[in-house]
């Protein structure tokens, strides 16, 4: 739990409603257009790992991940309903996932080049592969 008010919950299972809600606040357009708003709620289900916020029975945070539990955690989503943005609601749904595979070698995430979010996932002690003299290759397709 994060405050009395925001309660954190892991799981799966969420109302599609309420997810494509807390995306579409988000612009988060590409998951909620066209055939692939209804691919949303599969794709969650299908993740390895789910923690969510909640306000009430308001869905307004998510983080969602993918690992064989061993060698590598690559975390898909991290996402807060703007009016609850900058309240530690995002740092808590990533330290919760980060805490879940603490044991796994590698942790990874692809993010925009937005400075905030770059500052973001800088405080929490990930490096941008960028800065590295030496590293491996990513690769996008």
């Amino acid at each position: 739990m994060i405050t009395p008010q925001i309660t954190l919950k892991v799981g799966k299972e969420i109302p599609e409603d309420q997810l494509l809600s807390l995306y579409e606040s988000c612009q988060w357009y590409a998951y909620t257009q066209g055939r692939r708003r209804s691919e949303l709620q599969q794709a969650v289900r299908d993740s390895t790992y789910v923690v969510t916020a909640w306000a009430g029975s308001k869905l307004i945070g998510l983080a969602r991940g993918l690992s064989d539990n061993s060698a590598i955690f690559y975390l898909q989503d991290i996402l807060v309903r703007p009016e609850f943005q900058r309240k530690s609601i995002g740092r808590q749904l990533l330290e919760n996932c980060l805490e879940r595979f603490k044991h796994v070698r590698s942790r990874v995430l692809l993010t925009d080049d937005e400075e905030k979010q770059i500052q973001f996932y800088e405080s929490l002690g990930f490096k941008n592969t960028k800065d590295f003299e030496e590293t491996t290759n990513t690769f996008v397709l």
